[in-house]
């Protein structure tokens, strides 16, 4: 290795540095390659376990982070190296001898980690600082009686059953392809499927049921009985039904002009570039759904009042001729328009919603989500972003699309005039 302050360590600069330790090999990582775990294998063999000592976050949950790989893990073992744990662990240290360097492993969620990258990821340290390293995380009693025995990192030792129990828990939901996710997370940053859903504000929609025994009060009438079994709660030309329509219409300009429908199957995407202003536009209108729902609340108490008092009139004629016989059996002799009255009243009440019923039900929610891989690769997915958006570049986002590095093959997407 190079004596240069700032380097690259590459997995095999790393395992090379360790087999050609002499006295004494530290590694410390949140996890770490097969290659390197041989190496270290072999230094043990060679200068004893007492000479080797590795640091790790042996964790189900960083190794699904793709920090290192768990096989790795269980070779240390095999191999009887000693192998500490230090949770949460994200510092990366490397002492070969006296020789050190402090270097930076990206999880391979983010960045695939090989030799073919050669950006600086690491930084020589000082004799001085490698021996405070060594007297941090491997002390030794008999060089520096003065000090504890007891490590700053890696106090406790790799248990076998630690090992197997994070084998049970990577074997029961195991690591998502790295290669893949980091496409996505590629795509994702240009494009992302989106839901608004907006409830409630239909107002003039807004029906109710009629009872069974009403609408068979109307049985000699097939036209009264076919317009009332549901009645409109608000009449769509009241001053609350427009005033929800126009919130309405605002939703509807906000979906047609930021999001584009791929169709029914597969939902409505926006640009990532779009979001903060998309946000921005939801947050307005929830702000207006709110102040709506404060003003309106006596206003459409007083509507549903108003309805149900005009279907308790149209209702009447009918209810006089054949009076139901669930009212009849309830009074002597012929129920008078007024206890008639009085009975409808009460049997709409059960079925007519509370305004603040209708008023908890007004709400435009946003639920965004990202684009999976198999989405993605999909050709008719493909061609209808193509469609949807098209006057923007797909040629930026898919070329930094392919330039995540895959180990499998690759499907081609959005090329030229395809």
């Amino acid at each position: 290795m190079t004596h240069t302050s700032f380097v690259h360590l590459s997995s095999v600069q790393i395992s090379a540095a360790i087999r050609a330790a002499n006295e004494l090999v530290l590694f410390c990582a949140p996890g770490l390659q097969q290659s390197i775990a041989a190496a270290l294998v072999n230094a043990k063999n060679q200068l004893g376990k007492d000479k080797v000592r590795v640091v790790l976050d042996v964790n189900d949950s960083t190794m699904r982070l793709g920090y290192g790989e768990f096989d790795a893990v269980t070779l240390l073992t095999e191999g009887d190296v000693d192998v500490r744990i230090e949770q949460g662990l994200r510092t990366c240290v490397l002492v070969c001898d006296k020789v050190g360097y402090a270097f930076f492993t990206p999880p391979m969620l983010v960045e695939l980690q090989d030799d073919k990258h050669v950006g600086v990821n690491a930084m020589a340290l000082h004799p001085e600082q490698v021996r405070n390293v060594i007297d941090s995380i491997f002390p030794n009693p008999t060089t520096h009686p003065n000090l504890e025995s007891k490590p700053e990192l890696g106090q406790e030792s790799l248990s076998g059953q630690l090992v197997q129990e994070v084998k049970t828990a990577l074997d029961a939901n195991p690591p998502q392809m790295f290669d893949l996710a980091r496409k996505v997370n590629v795509f994702n940053a240009y494009v992302e499927f989106v839901e608004l859903r907006l409830t409630g504000l239909h107002i003039a929609r807004h029906t109710v049921q009629l009872p069974r025994e009403l609408t068979l009060a109307l049985r000699d009438d097939a036209t009264a009985r076919r317009l009332l079994t549901t009645f409109r709660l608000v009449d769509s030309d009241s001053r609350v039904a427009k005033d929800a329509a126009v919130i309405d219409q605002k939703v509807r300009q906000l979906r047609e002009r930021l999001t584009r429908s791929l169709g029914d199957e597969l939902g409505s995407v926006m640009l990532r570039s779009k979001r903060k202003e998309f946000a921005t536009a939801v947050a307005t209108l929830q702000h207006e759904i709110a102040q709506f729902q404060a003003k309106v609340l006596e206003r459409l108490g007083k509507e549903i009042e108003a309805s149900r008092k005009k279907l308790v009139e149209g209702l009447l004629p009918a209810m006089k001729k054949t009076p139901p016989e669930a009212l009849t059996t309830q009074v002597s002799g012929k129920p008078s328009a007024d206890i008639l009255r009085r009975y409808l009243d009460d049997e709409l009440q059960k079925v007519f919603p509370t305004t603040e019923s209708l008023i908890r039900e007004m709400k435009l929610e946003w639920i965004p989500k990202g684009v999976t891989y198999e989405t993605l690769s999909n050709k008719d997915f493909q061609l209808r972003v193509r469609e949807a958006f098209a006057y923007e570049d797909w040629k930026i986002p898919f070329a930094e699309f392919e330039a995540a590095p895959s180990s499998t093959p690759t499907l081609p997407l959005f090329m030229n005039g395809g």
